[in-house]
């Protein structure tokens, strides 16, 4: 560690003299390496107020949609539905979004081995398990940061408990 700091100490300083040099016009050295600079410094700028306006037309296309109820799903939450006794997959088991919370409402089935593939929105809600024979049960999902990228994936293995006989 400390001969990386050394390095760039001492690249620093050789820099340091070569740019508060006088002599350094007159001896024939050219302004490359500023203008090299100046260019990697306008092109970060660019490229920073086009991510801003990128990510602002994403968030007020997402907020519209949502306000229209015309949002598309972009949300995916994969995993398996086990038993939480005995570890085994439960199959067809159905995966919803939960009704209590706001519209659209996007569902699944579990396939035979109890895994799911769910497509739903970005937002932070509730999803909910069920199955014949089982509890449902109720999970949170989504990020809060679904206004800077409304698109991702998760992974939720859920576990259901049986009814008693």
């Amino acid at each position: 560690m400390r001969t990386l700091v050394r390095t760039w100490r001492g690249l620093w300083r050789r820099f340091r003299r070569k740019r508060d040099s006088w002599d350094a016009a007159e001896s024939g050295e050219t302004w490359t390496p500023p203008i090299f600079r100046l260019a990697i410094v306008f092109t970060l700028l660019f490229a920073g107020v086009f991510f801003a306006f990128w990510w602002a037309g994403s968030a007020v296309r997402f907020s519209v949609a949502r306000a229209g109820h015309r949002s598309a799903p972009t949300w995916r939450i994969s995993g398996t539905v086990r038993d939480a006794v005995t570890r085994e997959p439960v199959p067809w088991a159905l995966i919803e979004d939960d009704p209590e919370g706001q519209p659209p409402f996007f569902r699944t089935d579990a396939d035979y081995h109890g895994i799911f593939d769910l497509m739903t929105l970005a937002e932070p809600h509730r999803i909910r398990a069920s199955a014949p024979g089982y509890h449902p049960s109720v999970l949170n999902i989504g990020r809060l940061w679904f206004l800077w990228m409304p698109g991702g994936n998760e992974k939720k293995n859920i576990e259901l408990l049986p009814f008693r006989p």
